[in-house]
């Protein structure tokens, strides 16, 4: 008894070793990938040696009969001209003519003897085309070593010696003057020798022809034996591919329905994600439940967190809500979100919203300039963690660390969240998982980011100039008391210049409104790129534009729109039939200096406008207190 259990007991260890139940999940997929690599090896193997012999073999053939073939053609070409002048010298009139004629048989026919004594010996051949004397040909060629073909190539040789002697006597009968009929009886000989020499040459050609055809059968047939083989060989990979997808089949087969009706659970009605899986094992399978529990947990939170957010009112709602899952949520105390603005070219801070045009953690630059920060370049994450110091404008880097992680939106860059460690949280283990929570979060919540977003770049639109693309008077109605605040809150100037083009209803007038038009997206866009992104150009009439130069010191603003003034002036703009140089007057006024209301330190760049008008245009004035002699705005 105890001999037949041991028996039974190597035999089921035996067929679980053929089934791979007792193999790792690992070693599984190792030993079936190591058995496909094989036969792709062994498929691959005899195609490329088919490949290599075929290469070989054809290189070969080509190499020898097709240059033997395009001699004996280039033979049979020149005897044909040859046949062609010779009948020209019998019928020319023109003795110049049959002279020339002659002299080019004579060539054809040496050339052509000189073709086969290639054919025989090897050699280079060079011919000129037909197309132009100029244009020459050539290719290597190998020793005929068939005898029957050097035969005939020898009889070749023997009719051309007799072609070019059949020549010379058909040209001495006609410098000679001689009877019609002598000349005739000679072309006659002369023809039925030609005659001879084809039926070699094609005869010569019908051999090689042959050895071609042979050859073709011959690849044809290896070709055959090449896809029998793999073939044959495709379909036992097939069967094994079968054989061994069934035992791997098998030995996952009964964990993985336990998983599955587990999972089946889930999906009876509305999905509950809270609802768990019974952990009953501590293999592989099991860590797979546990890890697929905390999934579900992860997943139920940010999916309710993804729905709130799409309820809030306001993008900065938004923002306020991310940052407080992980402040609240995740216990990551430094956070700091950045909004990279729909330009790219800055970004401000956006959580917490009292941190805004602050220095936090990292320098002023990378607000007025977001290529400066790496997150933002690069769209990848950045880890003073791994890399220490590896962004020069994170502020005290000797003393804390930082991980900055991208937002993107709409395939670019659209924040950043930055987080913190080694103030208020120790950059440990514990660290990196909260993050990589909260990177979770950040996926989640970027379609909702994107959204707002959309949705404020289409209300945008309605405060922008159609024509220009710059802000219009409904924005600056809409807007100034915010930028009044953040003058107000830091202590700064505004810079207000009023721009007017001179004698622009000219343009109108002389050129018609196209023209009109195409000058003002020009003039305004000169006026755009000599101010700050962070400036803000307000289309404010018809050919009248507004500047607000924010954060400006004192007297600043005047050398800002003595650049305008020059930059247009120089500007040439081109229409239909020429270019157009406009030249513009500039007012400027200070905002808070000059006025305490904004809308009459507006004025008072208006006021400025019309002074440098009436002082012959083309020119900036800055407002003074005697230009306005109302008493009161």
């Amino acid at each position: 008894m105890l001999k037949e259990s041991n028996t039974y007991k190597y035999f089921q260890k035996f067929i679980n070793i053929i089934t791979f139940r007792d193999i790792p999940l690992q070693k599984k997929f190792l030993l079936f990938s190591v058995g496909s690599l094989f036969w792709l090896m062994v498929v691959a193997g005899i195609g490329l040696t088919f490949m290599f012999y075929m290469d070989s073999s054809s290189k070969k053939m080509v190499d020898v009969n097709v240059p033997h073939s395009k001699t004996v053609n280039l033979v049979y070409s020149n005897v044909r001209e040859v046949c062609v002048a010779v009948h020209k010298i019998i019928v020319s009139e023109d003795k110049a003519l049959a002279e020339k004629n002659h002299e080019r048989a004579i060539s054809r026919l040496r050339e052509s003897k000189d073709y086969l004594d290639t054919l025989l010996t090897g050699g280079k051949i060079t011919y000129a085309t037909r197309i132009s004397e100029n244009n020459t040909i050539d290719f290597l060629v190998q020793p005929v070593r068939n005898s029957e073909q050097r035969k005939i190539i020898e009889n070749l040789k023997k009719n051309i010696d007799l072609l070019s002697s059949n020549v010379n006597e058909i040209w001495d009968l006609k410098t000679k003057n001689k009877s019609i009929n002598n000349l005739k009886e000679k072309l006659a000989e002369y023809d039925i020798l030609v005659l001879q020499t084809e039926r070699n040459l094609m005869n010569l050609l019908n051999i090689m022809d042959k050895e071609w055809n042979d050859f073709s059968e011959y690849m044809s047939l290896r070709i055959k034996m090449a896809i029998l083989l793999m073939s044959l060989i495709l379909i036992i990979v097939i069967i094994l591919y079968f054989i061994f997808g069934s035992l791997i089949s098998k030995a996952l087969k009964k964990p993985i329905l336990e998983i599955i009706n587990q999972i089946k659970a889930l999906s009876t009605g509305e999905i509950d994600l809270t609802k768990k899986i019974e952990v009953s094992s501590k293999d592989e399978l099991g860590e797979l439940s546990r890890e697929f529990n905390k999934l579900m947990e992860t997943i139920s939170h940010v999916a309710q967190f993804k729905k709130i957010a799409e309820e809030d009112d306001t993008l900065q709602d938004v923002y306020n809500r991310l940052g407080k899952i992980f402040v609240d949520e995740l216990g990551l105390r430094d956070v700091i979100i950045y909004e990279v603005s729909n330009s790219k070219k800055n970004m401000k801070i956006v959580y917490p919203p009292e941190l805004e045009g602050t220095e936090a953690n990292c320098s002023m630059d990378i607000q007025l300039d977001s290529d400066l920060c790496r997150a933002k370049r690069t769209g990848h994450e950045v880890s003073s963690l791994d890399y220490p110091e590896i962004c020069k404008f994170f502020i005290e880097s000797d003393k804390h660390s930082h991980i900055c992680v991208p937002m993107m939106i709409s395939g670019n860059v659209g924040g950043v969240v930055q987080f913190v460690c080694g103030k208020n949280v120790s950059c440990d283990m514990d660290f990196k998982n909260k993050i990589s929570r909260a990177k979770q979060y950040i996926r989640e919540i970027q379609p909702v980011i994107e959204t707002k977003r959309l949705t404020n770049t289409l209300k945008e639109s309605a405060i922008r100039d159609a024509l220009t693309g710059l802000y219009n008077r409904r924005f600056l109605e809409e807007s100034y008391e915010s930028i009044v605040a953040g003058i107000q809150r830091r202590g700064k100037n505004l810079g207000l210049l009023m721009c007017d083009l001179d004698f622009f209803k000219n343009i109108n007038d002389v050129y018609g409104h196209d023209v009109g038009d195409i000058v003002l997206k020009e003039t305004a866009s000169v006026i755009r790129k000599n101010v700050r992104a962070s400036d803000f150009v307000v289309r404010f009439g018809g050919e009248e534009f507004l500047v607000i130069l924010v954060d400006i010191r004192d007297e600043e603003a005047f050398n800002v729109a003595e650049k305008i003034r020059e930059k247009v002036e120089e500007t040439k703009i081109k229409i239909t039939g020429g270019v157009i140089q406009k030249t513009i007057s500039i007012g400027v006024s200070e905002f808070p200096k000059d006025a305490q209301n904004f809308w009459q330190s507006i004025k008072y760049a208006d006021v400025a406008l019309y002074k440098a008008k009436e002082r012959g245009r083309n020119r900036v004035i800055r407002f003074t207190p005697d230009m306005w002699e109302e008493e009161k705005y």
